[in-house]
Formats: structure tokens, C-alpha cells, sequence
């Protein structure tokens, strides 16, 4: 795993050296390995096309065993923001967006937040949930658990198709540790004081049909909005992607980070 004496792969989207151009600093959430920002493909592409420079980094890069809560790796990656420079748009997708959210003391009052599926707080079916991934990962199960992963990031009334192949597949050491070890970073966790004291603008997407975070895991101040997109799941921005990017332009222009 690399540690915050290494760089931590991220991608950069957009105009790099536009003059004005407003800069998105993107949390990813858990993956098998870095996958060079591609889970957030369509998002990226709405905020890139409202003229906003993106930078993608690989959250668990920043991640080593010595960190096992939420509060102990946002401390990690409090150190790590002056890398990327000034950041007018902080986002964060699953365990990406609860690490934005433990960041928002820290932050310029200015900074908007914008959240895909980020829990603010979990609970015991979540807890549940995700325990049953990580134990699996942590067992030597990689392949089982990236295909339970899989069903639980669809809508809860989606039919699932085969997963033999992935279930089955053979141990990936370093799929097995990101897994296990983000996911249990998400447990007992609860930011909701941080977030309502956010006095920037916050936009927070998630799915009325997540099997993981939904509404109830969100948290928000009066002037912050939090739309749920119903029938999605966990990836809202690949399920209703249209109904998404609408929503991220919209609020990109209400705030004024658009050119």
C-alpha cells in the first residue's frame, strides 16, 4: 500500500491551465485497484463540460494498516489537500464522500461539496452489509466478495445475473486488503455535526433503491440539498446518468463555478 510519503495516483480531467477555471479535487470510493477515475465517468464529464478543471485521486492509496477509523485517515488526507492546490469544488463518491464530509471543518467556507452515495453516518444494517464484504475479503475470498459487492450496489429490486466467474476467481491479495480495509472504514461512523456546519454549498446524490447508502445516511444543514434519485442504488451517476449530470450543471451554475 502507498503511504502519504508517496504520491497517490490521480487523474486530471478538463483544462489544466485555463485561466479562471474552477479546480474539482474527486475522492474515489473503495475499488479493487485504481482505476484512473473511471467510476466517475459521468460526473466527471458534466463538470469538465461546465468548464471546471478535475483532478481524480485513488482514496485508499493514502490508506496503511496502521489506520483503522474513518477519523485517523481523514487526518491522513487533511495533510494531503496542499498538494492538489486550491480546491472550489470538493467531491466524493461512497468512502470518498465520507472522507469529504470529515473534511469540511477544514476547508474554505466558500468550498462547495458535492457527494454521490457518501455516507455521513452508518447504521446497523450498513454496518451488517459491508462487514459481510470486508470479513470475506479479509478471508482470502476476493473474488466473493467483489461479486457480493457487485449485487449490493444495485437497486435492491434489480435481478442480479451470474456472478460465478467473479465469485470463484483466484485471491487478489491487494483487492482483498483495499476491500477489507475500506469498507470497515465506513463503520460507526457519524459526521453529521461536521456537515451541518458546513456553511458552503453542499449538493449530496443518492439512490431511493441503495442496498447501501441511502437517504437515511445522509445528513444536511438547511441551506445544503440532498436529492434522492429514485430506483437507482449505489452508482445513481451510471443508473440515471442524464438525470445526474443535470443536476451537477444546475448546481455548478446556482453556485457560481461555472465560467
Amino acid at each position: 500500500m502507498t503511504t502519504t510519503g508517496h504520491p497517490v495516483p490521480a487523474a486530471v480531467f478538463g483544462p489544466r491551465t485555463a485561466a479562471g477555471a474552477a479546480h474539482a479535487l474527486v475522492l474515489a470510493p473503495v475499488t479493487p485497484r485504481w482505476d484512473g477515475g473511471a467510476f466517475f465517468t459521468p460526473v466527471t464529464r458534466a463538470l469538465t463540460g461546465a468548464g471546471l478543471r478535475v483532478t481524480v485521486v485513488d482514496t485508499l492509496s493514502a490508506w496503511d494498516e496502521e489506520t483503522d477509523t474513518l477519523a485517523a485517515f481523514a487526518t491522513r488526507w487533511r495533510r494531503l489537500l496542499g498538494r492538489y492546490g486550491p480546491v472550489d469544488l470538493l467531491c466524493g463518491n461512497a468512502l470518498g464522500g465520507a472522507v469529504v464530509q470529515a473534511l469540511l471543518p477544514d476547508l474554505a467556507p466558500q468550498t462547495a461539496a458535492l457527494l454521490v452515495s457518501g455516507p455521513a453516518r452508518s447504521d446497523a444494517v450498513l454496518e451488517a452489509r459491508l462487514t459481510e464484504i470486508a470479513d470475506l475479503a479479509a478471508a482470502g475470498r476476493s473474488g466473493a466478495a467483489l461479486a457480493l459487492l457487485d449485487q449490493r450496489v444495485q437497486p435492491y429490486q434489480h435481478r442480479p445475473g451470474p456472478a460465478a466467474a467473479t465469485a470463484t476467481a483466484p485471491h487478489d491479495p491487494q483487492a482483498g486488503r483495499r476491500l477489507a480495509a475500506g469498507l470497515r472504514l465506513l463503520c460507526g461512523i457519524d459526521l453529521t455535526a461536521a456537515v451541518r456546519a458546513h456553511p458552503g454549498p453542499l449538493l449530496h446524490i443518492v439512490g431511493g433503491h441503495s442496498q447501501l447508502v441511502g437517504y437515511r445516511h445522509t445528513a444536511a444543514a438547511g441551506h445544503h440539498r440532498v436529492h434522492v434519485i429514485p430506483g437507482a442504488g449505489m452508482r445513481p451517476h451510471f443508473e440515471r446518468t442524464a438525470e445526474v449530470s443535470a443536476l451537477v450543471t444546475a448546481f455548478l451554475q446556482e453556485k457560481g463555478l461555472t465560467p
